[in-house]
């Protein structure tokens, strides 16, 4: 597995779900149906590349720099692009580290 950072850039105005602020985001809690905020970042691995109709699945080390495993899984992939890839919700850079 690749060990990467993902960085949430951009929300998409048509996304499904709205995106709240970072301070108005409860990480590692259940926060309904909204997307993450554009502040978000993690590390982790890949489980695969992203690809379009699936969603991106990361085995998570640390969220905004602060050690927490888990997994995170984004919504269905739209389009790969150059530097990351694109959801139903949001614009995300992929850098391998």
């Amino acid at each position: 597995m690749k060990k990467v950072k993902i960085s949430k850039i951009s929300h998409l105005k048509s996304a499904l779900y709205d995106a709240p602020s970072l301070k108005e985001y409860e990480a590692g809690k259940d926060n309904g149906n909204v997307s993450l905020p554009v502040e978000y970042w993690l590390e982790g691995y890949l489980r695969e590349e992203p690809t379009v109709g699936k969603s991106l699945v990361v085995d998570r080390t640390s969220r905004n720099g602060i050690e927490v495993g888990g997994i995170f899984k984004t919504s269905t992939v739209t389009e790969v692009t150059e530097d990351g890839f694109e959801t139903l919700n949001s614009v995300y850079k992929l850098e391998y580290i």
